[in-house]
């Protein structure tokens, strides 16, 4: 069973359980990764895991960006939405590391890309990102290799 065949499986329990919000998360999700499909002309072939998989990624994003608005705003009830959205979405990707699992990896890339200074980070970002692709919050290991990198 491919990724997306596992969400519509999952959307269709939900809308039988009367979950509203993963209802509502995974027909969101749904049409996102029909409207990325029709971006790349490829709507009548099914999507790859890899597609889906930087689909949930940039829907994960989201919600954590909206998280982070909302507590701002003191906008706790939609913060909660969101969060419990974000939660629907986790459940597609693989397991995230953690920051200390990220320290090693952050190391070795910087050593491959001879990075010394701030100005070297998109290199290090470069390589990170196809490796930790779905596995890790890329704002936690900017942070991670912005820290390397000062200190």
């Amino acid at each position: 069973m491919t990724l997306y065949e596992k969400i519509l499986a999952d959307f269709k329990d939900a809308f039988k359980s009367g979950d509203a919000v993963k209802r509502g998360t995974l027909a969101m999700l749904k049409s996102a990764i029909q409207n990325k499909a029709i971006e790349k002309g490829t709507k009548d072939t099914p999507p790859t895991d890899d597609e889906v998989m930087d689909v949930i990624g940039s829907e994960v994003k989201k919600r954590r960006d909206s998280v982070t608005q909302f507590r701002a705003a003191e906008r706790h009830e939609l913060a909660d939405k969101e969060e419990q959205e974000l939660a629907s979405l986790m459940v597609y990707l693989p397991a995230q590391l953690t920051e200390e699992e990220l320290s090693p990896l952050v190391a070795d890339a910087v050593l491959k890309a001879g990075a010394s200074s701030e100005k070297d980070m998109g290199k290090v970002l470069g390589l990170l990102s196809r490796e930790l692709k779905g596995r890790a919050d890329m704002a936690l290991v900017a942070q991670i290799v912005k820290k390397k990198l000062l200190g």
